[in-house]
């Protein structure tokens, strides 16, 4: 079969074959020739973002279109060349294996890395230009190096991945899908934490609140979750397991280890689909009342169980433990009455 003239078409028609294209088949094309490159750096593609994902193992570029998320992954191999990268046609000996979804080249240099930018910014049109730096991939030197270059880009965005990012005593990440729910339990004695974009659900957050009510240590004062996009708040989910109180717009639930901490009274909101969790001193902050209430729910509740357990090793006989804990048990639903003026328990 002939190959298709495609550098001979007429502007227009050019125009319609590559606009029906995929990121990842115009990086394909613009490798193929430089002329070709130049012809496409003319049409100016538009894509949602481009997220440039830099370290030492698997640097990376996803292109966001609609709806998927194509990648270029850069793999390490015994034969790569000391042929420094100034256009994109140079990437064809660099091709490695593709799928649908990724095609990965040999691994390049920061300096390459930094090419390909800004060859790919003259092929496509975005509003999202994101830096991403794999900390845990990089030496220190090498990070400060990758900073210090990107900031003399024009980006919309520059996210550090890794524990390193979550150590900060205040941060925010507008695009925060790079992390896992585990990442969070790094958190310690943070004050503010800011997740914009991510791709936890309602069990993650009831992960996270688990890991933070059985911490022996303090891990922020506030931490706000936008949950991933599509994704409806489910309270019973949320704090499933948990002893809870509530008035109209808030939820309260206490920390299970409270040694060596001091923000053990934990306060949800609901917005959207964004979770508001704060975590309160009782004794020093305006939260003593609800402190209050919540340790004589967990005491009420923890005689009760103990009422079920005497029963059944009893077997519904009568005795004595059952009539010192059933006194027990009315008198703390006596003090929660008297002291619980606002709460649903």
């Amino acid at each position: 079969m002939a190959k298709f003239p495609i550098l001979k078409v007429p502007d227009v028609v050019f125009r319609e074959i590559t606009s029906t294209m995929t990121p990842i088949e115009i990086i394909k094309l613009s490798m193929s020739d430089f002329k070709m490159e130049l012809l496409l750096q003319n049409q100016k593609y538009n894509v949602r973002a481009i997220h440039f994902e830099l370290g030492n193992i698997n640097p990376g570029i996803h292109i966001n279109t609609t709806n998927e998320c194509p990648s270029v992954s850069f793999e390490e191999t015994e034969n790569n060349n000391g042929i420094q990268l100034t256009k994109l046609v140079q990437l064809r000996n660099r091709y490695q294996k593709e799928n649908e979804e990724e095609l990965c080249l040999t691994h390049v240099s920061l300096e390459e890395m930094f090419r390909i930018y800004s060859n790919l910014t003259l092929l496509f049109s975005s509003p999202g230009i994101n830096w991403i730096l794999l900390f845990s991939e990089l030496e220190l030197d090498a990070f400060w190096e990758y900073t210090e270059r990107i900031l003399k880009t024009e980006f919309n965005g520059f996210t550090v991945c890794g524990e390193i990012a979550l150590k900060f005593r205040s941060f925010e990440y507008k695009d925060a899908r790079w992390l896992k729910i585990e990442d969070l339990f790094n958190i310690r004695n943070s004050y503010s934490v800011e997740l914009g974009t991510t791709n936890f659900d309602c069990s993650d957050v009831n992960q996270f609140l688990h890991y933070w009510s059985d911490c022996d240590k303090d891990m922020m004062e506030q931490i706000n979750i936008n949950l991933r996009e599509g994704t409806q708040i489910d309270m019973q989910e949320i704090l499933k397991n948990f002893i809870t109180i509530s008035d109209s717009y808030r939820c309260f639930i206490k920390a299970r280890n409270m040694r060596h901490r001091k923000y053990i009274v934990g306060e949800l909101e609901f917005i959207e689909n964004e979770i508001r969790f704060s975590a309160w001193d009782p004794f020093k902050e305006d939260r003593l009342y609800q402190y209050l209430v919540l340790k004589l729910v967990y005491q009420k509740r923890d005689c009760e169980k103990k009422i079920r357990e005497n029963e059944k090793k009893c077997r519904g006989l009568p005795s004595a433990d059952k009539t010192k804990f059933q006194l027990e048990l009315e008198e703390l639903e006596r003090k929660l009455t008297v002291l619980n003026r606002d709460f649903v328990v």
